[in-house]
């Protein structure tokens, strides 16, 4: 089973013309899957945290043909470089990537389409660097997340003493090794459910390495797993809401909690619908990762958003 489905992710790529670009780091490569007219600005997408550029694999075949997206890998995940030993892994150093992306390919402009944690981190760059963003699609997450004080320690003195468990960052040291069928169970139960058993293979692609007589290793970096995320003050979250005028697409979906007081969400959806005629939000029937399983749900209404917003002569300024 494992080289067929290998093989039936590799022939999605190949049916449309996915290039694998490499972004250099000091630290090395950050890899990334370019979809579409390599004259044209891409739409950048981010996955969530413990995902990959595979994320995106059944969505962006139901989008316009004619747009073109990079679906980039954070350090440590899918086939990107893992930072240097003795260096943790923090969100806030998404906001950094995405500079970096920009310097790298010679954007004054950069849109986002996100997942989760990278949802999170694309909020947080718009409010930070607001004439820098021209378009915005998040799925499911939308914000920092508004915690109690008592629930943000714990966070923080659970997470850090972790990150002092692997020092090298090396994508040998993952020892256990799994059957191909294992880790699509592992991966399906351990997201519970979020990813069907289908999706798993896009995502496995780009993490798994044959390790011989029929079984694999992880290579993502193991501390990925110690990330306490990102969490302030809520009025830091408005004052971001305040600050995105740029059209904007928020997709939730029913079946994954908010994680937080409902107020704070609403409060939010609240500013940025009064701030920024440009903005949508819908709910979309599914788990977390219902634009990986069940992209036919998603992409009507991210269709419908492209052909309000996108706009060719915006995306043919950059010098590819």
């Amino acid at each position: 089973m494992a080289e067929a489905k290998r093989h039936m992710v590799q022939q999605n790529d190949e049916r449309h013309g996915v290039h694998e670009e490499r972004i250099p780091l000091p630290f090395g490569d950050v890899t990334a899957k370019w979809w579409g007219p390599r004259d044209l600005r891409p739409i950048v997408c981010l996955h969530g945290w413990m995902d990959n550029g595979g994320s995106f694999d059944r969505l962006i075949p139901l989008l316009p043909r004619e747009i073109s997206f990079l679906a980039i890998e954070f350090p440590g995940h899918g086939r990107s470089a893992h930072l240097p030993a003795g260096v943790a892994y923090n969100a806030l150093d998404t906001l950094r990537l995405l500079l970096h992306l920009m310097q790298h390919y010679g954007w004054a402009r950069i849109s986002l389409m996100s997942h989760s944690i990278g949802a999170v981190m694309s909020y947080v760059f718009a409010g930070t660097f607001p004439d820098r963003v021209d378009l915005l699609i998040s799925f499911d997450l939308l914000k920092p997340f508004i915690l109690d004080p008592d629930m943000v320690l714990f966070l923080l003195s659970d997470s850090l003493p972790k990150t002092l468990d692997y020092g090298t960052g090396s994508k040998k040291e993952e020892s256990k090794l799994f059957r191909y069928d294992e880790y699509v169970e592992h991966m399906h139960a351990g997201f519970h459910e979020s990813i069907s058993r289908d999706a798993c293979h896009y995502l496995l692609y780009r993490t798994l390495e044959p390790a011989g007589e029929g079984l694999y290793r992880r290579s993502t970096d193991r501390r990925i797993r110690h990330n306490h995320g990102l969490v302030w003050s809520h009025d830091v979250n408005l004052e971001i809401a305040r600050r995105i005028r740029v059209p904007f697409l928020y997709l939730k979906t029913t079946e994954t909690p908010l994680f937080e007081d409902p107020q704070y969400h609403q409060e939010t959806i609240d500013v940025l619908a009064g701030s920024n005629a440009l903005f949508e939000h819908a709910l979309v029937e599914g788990k977390h990762h219902v634009h990986l399983s069940h992209p036919e749900r998603v992409a009507p209404f991210v269709r419908n958003f492209l052909e309000k917003h996108w706009k060719r002569e915006q995306y043919t300024l950059c010098k590819l």
